[in-house]
């Protein structure tokens, strides 16, 4: 059985819809209640932003979320999703999507782990963080 569900997207500047965005969606049951979404930069560092799963389900139906990453349907194009991400040290953007492959994406994630039946080892979450601050 599969351990993690990864889903390709081009993504479209809300500013610049005329200039495609390469980016990857990932979730991992080592890490259940999180997706991440990475932009592929070519040969710069890879931008990755990590956020709640449960975000991108419920944006999928309404506007949702606070700082750094938010959701919701586009207000004009029910095909699409508005993805509004805040950089640390820049200002915020939005980004569309692809309704259908979000939806596909969420799908297969709940169904490699069903909503409250996240489970987290908190052995192994104390070991990575003590590796990361021990010299």
């Amino acid at each position: 059985m599969s351990r993690s569900v990864t889903q390709g997207l081009t993504l479209w500047a809300a500013d610049r819809p005329d200039y495609p965005l390469a980016a990857v969606l990932t979730y991992s049951v080592a890490d259940p209640y999180a997706v991440r979404l990475a932009f592929v930069q070519g040969s710069r560092e890879t931008v990755v932003y990590v956020f709640a799963r449960g975000l991108l389900a419920d944006g999928l139906y309404d506007p949702v979320g606070e700082g750094d990453v938010m959701v919701g349907p586009h207000e004009d194009h029910e095909p699409y999703l508005v993805i509004t991400l805040r950089p640390e040290d820049g200002y915020p953007f939005a980004l569309y999507a692809v309704r259908s492959q979000i939806e596909a994406f969420v799908d297969r994630a709940y169904r490699l782990v069903a909503m409250g039946r996240e489970r987290v080892d908190v052995d192994a979450v104390v070991a990575r963080i003590l590796a990361e601050v021990t010299p």
